[in-house]
């Protein structure tokens, strides 16, 4: 089993492994970043942030017989402002017709927009490679965990929520939408670009084009990567259209990568977030259905297991072991979420590029 919990000081040198994996600034990869993070992410648990644009909460899953993270997820309580806004690329179309040849054409473009007063964002989402395939779903349990907090804490977060799917990388580590485009409008390789905007996002709005860019200038590999998801992603994917999330036709301008998103009343997860009363009984661990029960205080923080249980109005009845993993009592109040069931996803993996030219 595993304890989704918020981040310490002490995971410090397991989350650099996982940030290391992921290679990408939603996780950072060296000592000082990392412990500069895991510190604003306590206090923002604690509550002691109150500008929801410095706010970041960083979950961990502890592997419960070993201690070993094997995972993380994250909540940016706000990613845009006047300072740091939030940048993103629209799909457009634009209807053309010609009287004389009898003939409608659609082409769709992208614009560059940003917003000054952006949107919660959920990222960061990691599982260590061993444990990917691990039956008790840790990916599940760390996405799901960041509905479950938000919807416990409203007043933390804005209205909107938005998740930036990760798209298929080329071979050198790129992606063909920046190698077309966004080298070109900034003498930047990917890397490069995505390091400096982590600190600095002048260059985006001073050197991309105002004027909007028509796919069909571009090769068709390039257009098929517009929007896409990469495999590795892709269950990702099924979790935020299941919690209530959908494409919003805007794509990262750096990868092309889709961005989901949804208000949080929108959010169709949170329809089963309920507070009770812990009791322990007689089930097993493995019973269903199955839900994640969170306790927060201030001596303990933050943390949620996933298993199964009973519930009715007043009570969920768990196992004995559980009330010991989440160092409760009989009888305390915690919050509980449904976890979305194993039934076959009918999502659609289709390249979003192709629709477009025709994220999470």
């Amino acid at each position: 089993m595993f304890r989704i919990r918020e981040a310490r000081p002490s995971d410090l040198e397991q989350l650099l492994a996982l940030g290391r994996a992921l290679d990408s600034v939603n996780l950072p990869t060296d000592v000082t970043a990392m412990a500069q993070l895991i510190e604003r992410s306590q206090q923002s648990f604690r509550g002691l942030i109150k500008d929801r644009a410095e706010a970041v909460y960083l979950f961990c899953a502890e592997e419960i017989h070993s201690g070993k993270v094997v995972g993380s997820s994250m909540i940016i309580a706000k990613h845009g402002t006047p300072e740091s806004p939030h940048y993103y690329m629209e799909i457009g179309t634009e209807e053309r017709y010609s009287h004389t040849l009898r003939k409608a054409l659609r082409h769709t473009f992208l614009r560059l927009r940003y917003s000054m007063d952006g949107p919660t964002e959920l990222g960061g989402l990691i599982v260590s490679p061993a444990y990917r395939a691990h039956p008790q779903k840790v990916g599940k349990q760390l996405s799901w965990v960041r509905f479950l907090y938000i919807g416990k804490h409203p007043e933390r977060f804005q209205p909107e929520i938005i998740a930036e799917i990760m798209p298929p990388k080329t071979d050198t580590g790129s992606h063909l939408l920046w190698d077309h485009y966004g080298r070109r409008v900034t003498g930047l390789s990917f890397k490069e670009a995505d390091r400096l905007s982590a600190r600095d996002k002048e260059f985006i709005r001073a050197l991309f084009p105002e004027a909007p860019l028509y796919t069909f200038l571009l090769p068709e590999e390039v257009r098929a990567s517009i929007g896409a998801v990469s495999e590795q992603s892709r269950p990702a994917v099924e979790l935020l259209e299941r919690a209530g999330l959908r494409f919003l036709q805007q794509i990262d301008p750096f990868d092309g990568g889709p961005y989901y998103g949804a208000t949080t009343k929108e959010l169709s997860c949170l329809k089963s977030l309920r507070k009770r009363r812990i009791v322990s009984g007689n089930l097993t661990l493995e019973s269903t259905p199955r839900y994640l029960v969170a306790r927060e205080d201030q001596e303990q923080s933050f943390r949620a297991v996933a298993v199964g249980a009973n519930l009715d109005r007043r009570r969920v009845i768990v196992h004995p072991e559980v009330l010991k993993i989440l160092n409760v009592d009989n009888g305390e109040f915690v919050d509980v979420l449904a976890l979305p069931d194993a039934s076959p996803s009918r999502t659609r993996f289709a390249s979003r590029g192709s629709r477009s030219s025709a994220t999470s």
